[in-house]
């Protein structure tokens, strides 16, 4: 290669860091590509276009340009872990050596792991700052060209305010919009036209919005470095599609949005349908209305796993969640210009001073949504005002660079103290604490804290959230449960038990998920349930390994979970007197290390010597759709709401237009209204046979889910 060539390549290596190596690929790709480099066997030479790096049965040619352009033998296509491997192996091997003509290579810095620290080039900027330059020199007119006018529109929507910015340089060039948790990144080497510039641009937005999600990093971007953007009268002239400026004209839109949906049918959905639902939540984020935004984006989410055809997409769930929006946005257009908080809700963001709090550490946990974020949660018992709070730290599962759970959990800081590893099983003095309404507390730096010792769960007064008999932890479940509108406050349903028995850990093959039955001093049964997943597999071979009686396991902190099988507690974490290693608070997800035990792979050696660990499991009619808790619903007003609810979904799932009847719905229609239910309206017959719908299957879910709550079970 030509000098120049040469060393704009070792500029372009030295800036492929860890997070920069992730962000071009993914955490395990990059694991991978460096087990390939263990092996051994890997070369290099030097041709007139490029480098060529020779591995056991491949090769990859770097060009001038960097990894982005870089191509192999392989059939595989996009970044494969063999360029993976040529830029680790290039970026330790060649660019710490001498550049061409014998000239060290300007500014390289060598570490003892290895890695290389952007060089500082004579000639001009760092990459991450040119790219910078080039991101600001991006009109209005080439991201209209580029994304097309409705997403510049919504783009403009989310950046006015301008929300707050996060950028770095260091390794290219990475924006990261804090309030939404998207970041866009560019990476060294990228360049050209606006359009390939825009075209080279990663974010970890979902692929459906990717596009409006770059267009706002890089508006959100300009506005922060000070540029003044002209919008164009083509921009101003309309606001954004879907989200008119008033908040009538938008949930009246919403109402019809949900039921076009149902119309065509939650199975006929379209790229198009995520686009507008991420259009509205935009728009009531604007107007103050968090509470419909929140539900709005979740139903996005649905659509967008329904159209990947991914296996945890549920048309049920989509349908709960759409008829409940339609009548959250009933109730708004009720209440007038001043809809009460409880309906409008209150953005998660906003933390309210809650002064000095001491703190008892009772463990952390990891976590991951379908919608594409995951995190760690560490908990807490705020021994002054009895209730349970969180702090959380988390990304989208895209997100470039090292972030994990477990990395997270061991090394991030909280309140300038020390990381959950050691706070989450601490007694902690937070000063001038921020709760948010969720009961999530802030990781600002405003607040700072001091660590007094170690947790001592005997002496931790859990108030009314421990129970020892499983008759009163239904009644509490059963008080818990939302009903209607009523929100849902995922920390009142962690629990505390106090078990006197331990049963037989088994597995639940058709669930999927691991089992622990514990019984009370009555002999009543609760069962813990841990689903078989990723992000719960640690979890599970710890509960595998733990035994009760010598790791002193006092107490299980839990939270409740009520679904078609009755209610269970999914494990959070295990409390105890001090096992022989003087540990008090076990973190099933990230302490395995903690316990020792010879009774490990314990579900392992069950199947192979008695079979014991599968629960024999038929599917049957019964099995087929939902149920209520605890009842069978064969008979009575439970099965009529079943039944009745089956066949809405149904005619949801195909479309309105589309969907079968027959005399059977407007017998059940009968039979239930005969049984006191005469806020039902029948939605058959009717001209608007979408609003009747998603009413109906609103009206019947608040019948069943006060059938839950007067009828729980454990």
């Amino acid at each position: 290669m030509r000098p120049d060539d040469s060393d704009k390549l070792k500029r372009i290596l030295a800036t492929f860091d860890e997070p920069a190596l992730t962000a071009l690929a993914n955490v395990g790709l990059v694991r991978r590509a460096r087990k390939d480099l263990e092996a051994g066997g890997v070369t290099h030479e030097e041709t007139d276009t490029a480098l060529v790096v020779r591995g056991p049965d491949w090769s990859v040619t770097m060009p001038p340009e960097g990894p982005t352009k870089a191509t192999d033998t392989t059939k595989a296509t996009g970044i494969t872990r063999q360029i993976l491997a040529a830029t680790i192996y290039l970026r330790e091997k060649w660019v710490g050596g001498l550049a061409s003509g014998g000239r060290e290579s300007p500014g390289v810095v060598g570490t003892e792991s290895g890695d290389l620290r952007p060089p500082l080039a004579k000639s001009g900027p760092p990459p991450g700052d040119a790219l910078a330059e080039l991101v600001l020199t991006l009109t209005t007119d080439d991201l209209r060209k580029w994304a097309g006018k409705t997403a510049l529109r919504d783009a403009f929507a989310v950046v006015t305010p301008a929300p707050d910015v996060e950028v770095e340089t260091h390794a290219g060039l990475v924006i990261r919009l804090v309030k939404h948790g998207v970041e866009a990144r560019l990476f060294a080497g990228s360049g050209g036209k606006p359009a390939d510039l825009l075209d080279s641009m990663k974010s970890t937005a979902p692929r459906a919005h990717h596009v409006r999600w770059v267009v706002i990093a890089v508006l959100a971007f300009q506005l922060s470095r000070g540029k003044v953007i002209e919008r164009g009268e083509a921009v101003a002239a309309a606001g954004p599609t879907g989200a008119p400026v008033t908040r009538e004209q938008t949930l009246q839109s919403a109402r019809e949005l949900f039921a076009s949906m149902v119309t065509t049918g939650l199975a006929h959905l379209s790229d198009r349908s995520a686009q507008r639902l991420f259009t509205l939540s935009v728009s009531a984020t604007a107007l103050m209305l968090p509470r419909l935004s929140r539900l709005v984006r979740s139903i996005a989410d649905d659509v967008q796993l329904a159209l990947d055809r991914n296996a945890t997409a549920e048309t049920p769930r989509l349908f709960s969640r759409l008829h409940t929006a339609d009548a959250l946005a009933r109730a708004l257009l009720a209440a007038g210009d001043n809809p009460p908080t409880r309906l409008a809700g209150k953005p998660r963001t906003e933390y309210d001073l809650a002064g000095d709090l001491t703190l008892a550490g009772v463990g952390a946990f990891p976590w991951q949504t379908a919608s594409g974020f995951e995190g760690v949660t560490a908990l807490f018992w705020d021994l002054g005002n009895n209730r349970f709070l969180t702090w959380t730290a988390s990304r989208p599962v895209t997100t470039p660079g090292q972030f994990t759970a477990e990395g997270s959990y061991r090394n991030e800081t909280i309140w300038n103290c020390g990381p959950a590893e050691n706070l989450a099983r601490s007694l902690v003095h937070v000063r001038a604490a921020r709760v948010n309404p969720a009961g999530r507390l802030s990781g600002g730096k405003e607040t700072t804290a001091e660590s007094l010792e170690q947790t001592q769960p005997s002496r931790v007064e859990f108030g009314n959230r421990v129970f020892d008999n499983w008759a009163a932890l239904g009644t509490f479940a059963a008080n818990t449960y939302p009903i209607g509108l009523a929100e849902l406050q995922p920390l009142d349903r962690i629990v505390v038990l106090k078990p006197a028995a331990w049963g037989e850990r088994v597995f639940d093959e058709l669930r999927q998920c691991f089992c622990w039955p514990l019984a009370d001093a009555a002999g009543q049964v609760i069962v813990l349930t841990l689903p078989w997943n990723g992000v719960n597999e640690s979890g599970v071979e710890f509960l595998e390994a733990v035994r009760p009686a010598i790791d002193k396991i006092t107490h299980v902190v839990g939270r409740l979970v009520t679904d078609s099988h009755g209610t269970s507690v999914e494990p959070l974490s295990l409390l105890g007197d001090g096992n022989p290693r003087n540990h008090r608070v076990f973190c099933p997800g990230f302490d395995r290390k903690l316990i020792e035990s010879k009774n490990a792979g314990l579900l392992e050696k069950l199947r192979a010597k008695f079979g014991k660990d599968r629960i024999p499991t038929t599917m049957n009619d019964d099995e087929d759709a939902p149920g209520e808790v605890g009842t069978e619903e064969a008979t009575g007003l439970a099965g009529l709401l079943r039944e009745y609810e089956s066949i809405l979904v149904g005619v949801a799932e195909a479309g309105v237009r589309r969907g079968t009847r027959g005399a059977r719905p407007d017998e059940l229609f009968r039979s239930l209204r005969d049984s006191g239910l005469t806020e039902l309206v029948n939605p058959f017959g009717t001209k608007e046979p979408a609003a009747h719908l998603l009413r109906a299957a609103y009206v019947l879910s608040l019948h069943r889910q006060a059938l839950r709550a007067t009828a729980p079970s454990t």
